[in-house]
C-alpha cells in the first residue's frame, strides 16, 4: 500500500488511542524507525495489514470495528486536507456521489496505471418521504475484507458531504437473485447493500469543513501541516481500495514560483500585432481589394491563405490553461481563465507563435515547433449545471479535464504523464487577438487552415455543445480534414446518468438552424462554409449525428464500469432511431466484445497486481474503432461533402506541404521574425528556460504568466 495510508493510520492511532499505542504497534511489527514506513511510496500489503491487525489487538478492539473507525477517520483526513470540494462535485446526494465514483477512478487511473479500482453501482433511488430516500449499492473489489472500512467511510462521508445520516443493511436473498450486477474477474469480491439516507429537516450550511488539528497536537502530521500532494492521496486511495503494482518511480507535484512580469507587455503585444499586420499586407498586396464586400481572404489562393494562417497561428501550453484536478490551488487560478469574459487582450499574451519562419533555398517557410491540438469547447455555462452537476463549477471542470487529456497525450507521445505541461493547444480565447478587429476577422475565416495545422481535435463536450454553431462546425470541419482517430472526446466531467438524456436529445434532435451563436455576425460566415463543403444542410446534420454517436460510443466503451455494456444501449437505440442500422449493429457488436476484452485483459495482466488492465481494454477499443467504425465515418464523409469541398481541403493540404517544413528538426539556430508576447515577458532574470532544440520550453521553466498579467 501507499505510504500515505501509513501516515493516516498513524494519525488515527495516535488521535484515538494515544502515542503509546502507536509505539507498541511499531514494536510488535519490528519497525525500529517509523520514518521507514512513512515515505510517499508503495509498501508491501502484508506490512500494512499486519500493522492494522496489531493495532486492533493493542486497542483491544475487534478487527472489523477498528477498520470501520479507520474508514471514518480516512474521510475526516480527506476533508481536513481540503479535498471535500472535489468530493462534493461528484453529486448533490449520496446516490449521485456513488454513481459517479467510477468517473473519479477513471481519471485517477491516468496517474496510477497499475491500479485497479473497485466498481460502485447504484440502483434506482426511491423516496420514502421528503426527508428520506433509499437505493441499492453494489460494490466489487479485487481485495477481500474491506467491508467494515467502506462502511465507516460511507457513514462519515454522508455526514461530512451531505449533513445526513445513513443506515446500511445487506440485501436479502430475494433481492440478490434479482441482481443484474456482473463485475469481471478483476473485482471478484462483492458487497450488496441497501442504503437509506435521512436528510436534515432544517437546511444547514455544509460549505465549510474545519480542519481537524487534534492529530497534530498529538504528534501526527495533520492535514493543515502536511505537504502531501493530491497524487499521494490518490495513491493512498488506490492502495486502500484496490491491488496496485509497485510503482516504478515516485511522482511529486511541482509548484513553480511566480516571477515578475514585464510591465510593458501591453506595448509589446501591440508591436507584435502591428508586425503581423505588416506581414499579412505583404502577402496580400498582389491580390486586388474585393468590391463585393467579402473578406480579402476569399481573393487569396491556397498557398497565400496558408501563409497568412501560419503568420497568425498560435499555441498555448497545457499548464497555462489547465490544472490537475487534484491541485485545488492551481485549479482556482486556471478556473479564472475559463470563467472570465473580460481582459481578452491579456489572454493573448499567454500564447506564442507556433509556426516559426525559416529560410529554405531562398524561400520563406514555416516549421512547426511540435504537435498541437485544436481545443473545441462551449463557453456558455449550461443552464442546468448547478442542478445536475453538484458543487463543481463548469470552468473548474474544463480546466481539470484539459489537464487529464494532456496527461494522456504526454503518456502516449512523450512517454511520461508528468510531462503534460509540454502538450500544446490552440485555444480561441488566447490564440486569437480578440481586441484587434482586423486580425480577428482573418482568424475567423482561417478556421480550416488552423485545423489543417493541428494534429488532433480535443473536444470538451457538455450536453450544450451540440447547440453551439461554432462548436458543431469545428467538429465536422476537423472530420473533413483529418482521421477520425485523431478526435478525443473529454466527457468524463459531463456525462452522468442525470445528463445522458440531455446528450441523447441534443444529438437526436440536432438542427443547424437551432444552433446558437454568440456573435450573430458570425452566423452567415459559418452558413457559407456549410454551403461550400456540404451537399445540403440535411447532409451536414446527418453527418454530425452519425459521427457524434460513433465517437460517443468509442468514449463510453473506454470507461470502466460494471454497466459499461448497458451504458452503450442508449447510443445503439439512438443510432437505430436515426436510421443508422449498420451503426447500431456495430454498437451491438462492441457490447458483446467488451466483457471478453476485459476478462482477457485481467487474465493476461502481469506485475504486482492486475496492472494495465484498463490500458489493454483501451487498446482493444481503439483497434475495434479503427477497423469497424472509421471506414463507415469515411464513407459518410464522402456521401455528405461536395466534391468541390473535398477538393478545397485537398488543395489546402497541398499548399500546407509547400509552405511548411515537414520534418521537426533543430530550431535553435532559427531566428523568429515575430517575437511573441510570451517571449517578451520571458527574460533571463525571470529564471525561465528554453530547450536547446527550440521546440518546447522546458516544463520546469514554464510559469503561470497569464495569472500575473490579470
Amino acid at each position: 500500500m501507499h505510504g500515505l495510508i501509513h501516515v493516516i493510520f498513524r494519525g488515527f492511532v495516535v488521535d484515538k488511542f494515544g502515542e503509546s499505542a502507536w509505539k507498541e504497534i511499531l514494536k510488535r511489527a519490528g519497525v525500529e524507525d517509523e520514518s521507514t514506513i512513512l515515505e510517499m511510496k508503495h509498501y508491501d500489503d502484508g506490512l500494512t495489514m499486519a500493522a492494522v491487525k496489531i493495532g486492533a489487538e493493542v486497542a483491544g478492539a475487534p478487527l472489523e470495528a477498528a477498520l470501520e473507525l479507520f474508514g471514518s477517520y480516512f474521510v475526516d483526513y480527506a476533508a481536513g486536507a481540503g479535498f471535500i470540494r472535489l468530493l462534493r462535485s461528484l453529486g448533490s446526494n449520496l446516490h449521485e456521489f456513488l454513481g459517479n465514483l467510477n468517473i473519479l477512478h477513471h481519471n485517477v487511473e491516468r496517474d496510477l496505471p497499475a491500479a485497479v479500482f473497485p466498481i460502485f453501482e447504484v440502483g434506482q433511488i426511491e423516496w420514502i418521504n421528503d426527508y428520506k430516500y433509499t437505493f441499492r449499492m453494489d460494490y466489487a473489489s479485487s481485495r477481500a475484507g474491506l467491508g467494515p472500512l467502506l462502511k465507516g467511510a460511507l457513514h462519515q462521508a454522508v455526514g461530512k458531504l451531505f449533513n445526513s445520516t445513513l443506515e446500511i443493511k445487506p440485501l436479502d436473498a430475494a433481492a440478490m437473485k434479482s441482481a443484474s450486477f456482473a463485475p469481471s474477474a478483476e473485482a471478484a469480491n462483492e458487497l450488496h447493500w441497501n442504503l437509506t439516507v435521512t436528510l436534515p429537516q432544517e437546511k444547514t450550511e455544509t460549505d465549510a469543513t474545519p480542519v481537524d488539528t487534534s492529530a497534530a497536537q498529538n504528534g501526527a502530521p495533520s492535514a493543515a501541516q502536511s505537504s502531501f500532494s493530491f497524487f499521494d492521496f490518490h495513491a493512498a486511495l488506490a492502495s486502500a481500495w484496490c491491488c496496485c503494482a509497485q510503482s516504478q518511480k515516485d511522482e511529486v507535484m511541482v509548484t513553480v514560483n511566480s516571477q515578475p512580469v514585464a510591465e510593458d507587455w501591453v506595448d509589446n503585444v501591440r508591436a507584435v500585432l502591428a508586425e503581423k499586420r505588416d506581414k499579412i499586407d505583404a502577402i496580400t498586396s498582389k491580390h486586388p481589394t474585393r468590391i463585393d464586400g467579402q473578406h480579402l481572404y476569399f481573393s487569396l489562393d491556397a498557398v497565400d491563405r496558408v501563409r497568412v494562417g501560419a503568420t497568425l497561428f498560435r499555441a498555448s501550453s497545457a499548464d497555462l490553461v489547465s490544472s490537475p484536478w487534484t491541485d485545488l490551488v492551481e485549479l482556482d487560478k486556471t478556473e479564472f481563465f475559463w470563467g472570465a469574459y473580460t481582459k481578452l487582450d491579456n489572454f493573448y499574451a499567454i500564447s506564442e507563435d507556433w509556426l516559426v519562419e525559416k529560410t529554405v533555398n531562398g524561400q520563406t517557410k514555416f516549421q512547426k515547433r511540435g504537435k498541437i491540438r485544436f481545443l473545441s469547447q462551449s463557453w456558455g455555462i449550461p443552464k442546468e449545471w448547478d442542478d445536475l452537476m453538484g458543487a463543481g463549477s463548469y470552468a473548474e471542470a474544463k480546466a481539470a479535464e484539459i489537464c487529464c487529456i494532456a496527461k494522456d497525450i504526454a503518456a502516449r507521445e512523450l512517454g511520461d504523464t508528468t510531462r503534460w505541461k509540454e502538450v500544446y493547444f490552440w485555444v480561441d480565447k488566447c490564440c486569437i487577438p480578440q481586441g484587434d478587429q482586423e486580425l480577428t476577422g482573418w482568424c475567423v475565416n482561417l478556421l480550416e487552415e488552423y485545423i489543417i495545422f493541428c494534429d488532433g481535435l480535443v473536444v470538451l463536450v457538455p450536453w450544450t455543445y451540440f447547440t453551439r454553431l461554432w462548436c458543431v462546425y469545428e467538429w465536422v470541419c476537423f472530420l473533413l480534414c483529418h482521421d477520425p482517430m485523431d478526435i478525443e472526446i473529454c466527457a468524463d466531467p459531463f456525462v452522468r446518468e442525470s445528463t445522458l438524456p440531455l446528450f441523447i436529445e441534443a444529438i437526436g434532435n440536432f438542427k443547424l438552424d437551432s444552433c446558437q451563436c454568440f456573435r450573430e455576425a458570425d452566423r452567415p460566415i459559418l452558413y457559407n462554409k456549410v454551403e461550400q463543403y456540404y451537399k445540403s444542410i440535411d447532409a451536414f446534420e446527418k453527418f454530425l449525428k452519425f459521427t457524434a454517436i460513433a465517437l460517443f460510443v468509442r468514449c463510453t466503451a473506454q470507461r470502466r464500469s460494471a454497466k459499461a455494456v448497458s451504458a452503450l444501449e442508449p447510443w445503439r437505440f439512438l443510432a437505430e432511431k436515426q436510421g443508422f442500422r449498420t451503426l447500431a449493429d456495430r454498437i451491438m457488436e462492441v457490447m458483446d466484445l467488451l466483457p471478453q476484452w476485459r476478462d482477457g485483459a485481467v487474465k493476461s495482466a502481469t506485475g504486482g497486481g492486475t496492472n494495465d488492465v484498463q490500458t489493454a481494454v483501451l487498446h482493444q477499443v481503439e483497434e475495434w474503432f479503427r477497423a469497424r467504425m472509421v471506414p463507415m465515418i469515411v464513407q459518410m464523409r464522402k456521401e455528405a461533402a461536395t466534391e468541390s469541398g473535398l477538393q478545397y481541403i485537398e488543395d489546402l493540404r497541398t499548399a500546407a506541404k509547400e509552405v511548411l517544413v515537414q520534418e521537426v528538426g533543430e530550431l535553435s539556430h532559427v531566428a523568429r521574425s515575430t517575437v511573441g508576447p510570451v517571449d517578451l515577458v520571458r527574460s533571463n532574470s525571470s529564471g525561465l528556460q528554453h530547450r536547446s532544440d527550440g521546440l518546447h520550453p522546458t516544463s520546469d521553466g514554464l510559469q503561470p504568466r497569464w495569472r500575473q498579467l490579470l
